[in-house]
């Protein structure tokens, strides 16, 4: 099935319907659905944080429904995702505090590249959900509909090849009794977006011990994004839904906003008269140099810590002097 991309204007109404899906109780409702299709061993994962007797699946739905509604919403632009994508690969354990988030709650949408999560299925993540839970920042992880259901039908076909069918028909049964047969699509929200996962993470620096690789790059992509998005080299307007939309939004909830941050990447300068060695006093360079993208710690008094920064790619020397390895640079633009 063809996955379509919402542009930055759908994304108030996609809120505002998944929001709706977390609140159903009904059989076609989040709670419903997370109960169905999330295995024993994720459902019992919260056990030790929730109040004894509490259906995970149920605070999880109420928990995604309370964000919604408090969620700042940003829509990120490719080259930004590309540029959050290369800037990842070389971020190390930072303390994340609570000013370093875009917002204390937020749903994040990714206008290209999407990105893998390991632990289910290898499914894209197109969408990020936050905000904090049981003490922790917690992070939920959505896929695009059909991306889900072509992924579980392959993941099904490939673990039931050598198992006994009669026994998997009948688990089948049982979990899903309430859906018709071939109607297993109508739990998931309308809207588009499945819920795939929630990765609580606690203050600090958190504790990856034991997380596969793949998870840590998303982990290192979501932060990286929240970062770049705080430095100069990226963009922020307001972007409202078109009026249809805002009416359909306004029948669901009136509280509900109808704009969204649009994150784009500024366009990189790509010169530098000198570089910071060649300050009066040191020695004249005859040539140019690639400076090549990096992280580099700089020192806040205000937090009394070091903060990431995304340092640009960048030209130095003088200006009218040989550029070493040829006159060629690829600089990530707009």
């Amino acid at each position: 099935m063809a996955v379509t991309t919402p542009t930055a204007r759908d994304i108030p109404e996609v809120r505002a319907s998944l929001a709706a899906w977390a609140t159903d109780r009904s059989r076609d409702g989040m709670a419903n659905w997370l109960h169905c299709f999330m295995s024993p061993e994720d459902l019992a994962a919260y056990d030790d944080l929730l109040p004894p007797g509490t259906p995970t699946s149920q605070a999880l739905a109420a928990r995604t429904a309370a964000g919604l509604r408090a969620a700042e919403l940003f829509y990120v632009t490719s080259d930004m995702t590309a540029l959050a994508h290369h800037a990842a690969t070389t971020l190390t354990d930072f303390e994340m505090r609570p000013e370093d988030l875009p917002a204390p709650v937020g749903m994040l949408a990714l206008e290209d590249a999407p990105i893998r999560l390991s632990a289910v299925a290898n499914q894209p993540v197109r969408l990020i959900t936050w905000g904090p839970w049981l003490g922790h920042l917690a992070i939920d992880y959505w896929a695009d509909t059909h991306e889900y259901l072509d992924h579980a039908s392959a993941a099904i076909s490939e673990a039931t090849a050598d198992y006994d069918l009669v026994k998997y028909e009948a688990w089948m049964r049982e979990r899903f009794a309430h859906v018709a047969p071939g109607q297993l699509a109508t739990l998931h929200p309308g809207h588009g977006f499945t819920y795939l996962r929630t990765t609580l993470i606690e203050a600090g620096k958190p504790d990856l011990t034991g997380t596969a690789e793949s998870d840590i790059a998303l982990l290192r992509l979501i932060q990286a994004t929240w970062l770049l998005m705080g430095q100069t080299l990226a963009t922020s307007e307001r972007v409202a839904a078109d009026r249809a939309s805002r009416r359909r939004i306004q029948r669901l909830d009136r509280a509900y906003g109808t704009e969204v941050r649009l994150i784009r990447l500024r366009r990189a300068r790509t010169e530098r008269g000198t570089a910071p060695a060649e300050q009066p006093g040191t020695r004249e360079y005859q040539h140019r140099w690639v400076v090549r993208g990096h992280w580099r710690r700089q020192w806040y008094p205000s937090r009394n810590a070091n903060k990431p920064i995304w340092i640009s790619p960048y030209i130095a020397g003088p200006e009218d002097a040989p550029l070493i390895g040829g006159e060629k640079v690829l600089v990530l633009a707009r």
